[in-house]
């Protein structure tokens, strides 16, 4: 018996005379109704997703970009990471793509750019210019919109 989905025991349920599997397994029914229901409704507020970028795609996406690139180098243990990851989102959105790239740099299977441009701490974001790095422009640690759209202003980086 214990092989029986759900809907097998109400089955058997019935069978015994049980009212209870019947009501247990309408309240299920109902419920993943609703959740199905709140999840038609949501609306998704990205109209772009940031781009993640490997070592050999980072000349192409990064140095020889035409527009300004902001890069967020990050890790999949990294707590912080997983905050800055949607302040990061939100500014993608916010930004013209003319005007700002930005582009996303795991670093554990990237050491090479981790060394190049000296990624100690995590999260960092860094901004590519022209090819180069930005003198001045790599932060450390979680950041959260308002303070990062400063940043990038500081920098040349004009707020939307």
């Amino acid at each position: 018996m214990s092989s029986l989905s759900c809907a097998s025991s109400a089955r058997v349920g019935v069978a015994l005379g049980s009212k209870r599997a019947i009501r247990g397994s309408a309240r299920v029914a109902r419920a993943s109704a609703r959740a199905s229901k709140r999840a038609s409704k949501r609306v998704n507020l990205t109209t772009r997703a940031v781009k993640e970028v490997a070592g050999a795609e980072f000349k192409a996406e990064v140095l020889e970009s035409d527009v300004p690139v902001l890069v967020d180098f990050w890790a999949t243990w990294c707590g912080p990471c997983k905050l800055i990851s949607k302040v990061v989102e939100k500014a993608e959105a916010e930004y013209d793509a003319a005007k700002l790239k930005i582009v996303k740099i795991e670093v554990d299977p990237n050491p090479d750019l981790v060394e190049e441009f000296g990624v100690y701490g995590l999260p960092t974001v860094m901004l590519f210019k022209d090819g180069k790095a930005v003198e001045g422009s790599k932060r450390e640690g979680a950041i959260n919109l308002p303070k990062l759209k400063d940043h990038l202003e500081k920098f040349g980086v004009a707020q939307p």
